[in-house]
């Protein structure tokens, strides 16, 4: 069988679907990974087979800025859907122009996608072949809602009017555990649930630091400080964020964001180690709790090993993750007015201490390990 799979090109959006793309390798599948530079490098970094096809992210960033060029004068409420719309829909258009082609010279029988690449479900449509949206662990109720108010319009251009009702009863790949968020992209009448991981390891990567240097770090608990891959840049917020954290007795284990300086952030204690990046995979197991910008894929992630989690939302779906997170009792949010050192020390040690946030985390875990794995969903979708 023929697997493409399409994605926005952004790191968290390509790996939750690693699980199920190396599934479908491994069972004799052809795939293909279909997505813009970003994505398109992402892919070919693990050895995937790639169709770099329309804008890139930068690209996409920036016709939206184009058209709005400050955000600022949007109404807080719409900023979140004129952004999902703006950037996500428009790049949509342009990437059908460059995948159709490829898609009716492939032909294949399959089609991932998720909820942010709807490419995918046009190309589907129009080549014939079955198609699947793939979740991305926590989203808003309303999440169809912005990203599909310009669908109608891209099937209606590319002559699949139907579609534009129909893909609400395709196969919803539903990878977030229920106790973080049961009503994740609830228009979806046909969820079917898959175990989310912490991510893959490629062959021969380890962790950046040796082993005698993490046996070494003196205290008894380990916190993680990330910002992920989109908001790695913003320095200041891990100048504060240490500040913080080195008033407790933790050690800290920095990733900077794959491809950044890990001296950007100054000289720090023999306690606090420093790197641009490390599997989670490999990286969570030795920690105790996290300190993240709370992308979706990594609170997921830290439910995978039952761990609790301060959230610095900075921008994107990050209010609105953290925001749940915090309601599921998995989660301590400060968003930026109430972000200083002092309130980080307070929320870092609440997590260490709080059994019920811990409670909470690892009976996450446990309903993790009962969902259905990759293995099983993908028997379901090639049957």
């Amino acid at each position: 069988m023929r697997i493409l799979f399409t994605t926005w090109p952004a790191h968290g959006h390509l790996l939750p679907m690693l699980p199920l793309i190396r599934t479908a390798q491994r069972a004799g599948h052809e795939i293909v990974v279909a997505s813009g530079r970003e994505g398109v490098a992402e892919a070919q970094r693990r050895s995937l087979p790639t169709w770099n096809v329309g804008p890139s992210r930068a690209e996409a960033n920036a016709a939206f800025r184009l058209l709005v060029p400050d955000l600022g004068m949007i109404p807080p409420a719409e900023r979140l859907p004129t952004v999902v719309s703006g950037v996500f829909g428009a790049a949509a258009a342009r990437r059908i122009v460059e995948l159709l082609p490829l898609t009716d010279q492939w032909r294949p029988d399959l089609v991932v996608h998720p909820i942010t690449e709807l490419a995918g479900a046009v190309v589907a449509a129009r080549t014939g072949a079955r198609h699947v949206v793939h979740g991305l662990g926590p989203l808003p109720v309303e999440a169809w809602e912005w990203f599909g108010s310009r669908f109608g319009d891209l099937c209606r251009d590319w002559d699949v009017p139907d579609l534009t009702e129909h893909i609400l009863d395709r196969v919803y790949l539903d990878n977030c555990p229920p106790m973080l968020q049961a009503d994740a992209v609830n228009d979806f009448r046909n969820r079917r649930a898959l175990r989310p991981t912490s991510g893959e390891v490629l062959p021969g990567e380890g962790l950046p630091w040796a082993e005698d240097v993490l046996a070494a770090l003196p205290y008894e608990h380990t916190v993680h400080l990330t910002l992920g891959t989109l908001f790695n840049g913003a320095t200041e917020v891990f100048v504060t964020a240490l500040a913080g954290l080195r008033q407790l007795p933790v050690n800290v284990l920095v990733t900077v964001g794959p491809g950044a300086d890990p001296h950007c952030l100054g000289p720090q204690p023999d306690h606090v180690l420093v790197t641009d990046f490390a599997p989670h995979a490999l990286l969570l197991p030795r920690c105790d709790a996290l300190v993240t910008q709370g992308g979706a894929g990594t609170i997921v992630a830290a439910l995978c090993h039952g761990l609790p989690h301060l959230i610095l939302p900075q921008g994107a779906d990050q209010f609105h993750n953290a925001a749940t997170a915090e309601r599921a009792g998995m989660a301590l949010v400060l968003p930026p007015p109430q972000f200083t050192p002092d309130t980080v020390t307070t929320a870092v040690d609440q997590l260490l201490k709080d059994p019920a946030l811990r409670q909470r985390c690892r009976a996450a875990q446990g309903e993790i390990a009962t969902m259905p794995d990759e293995d099983a969903v993908l028997a379901t979708l090639t049957a």
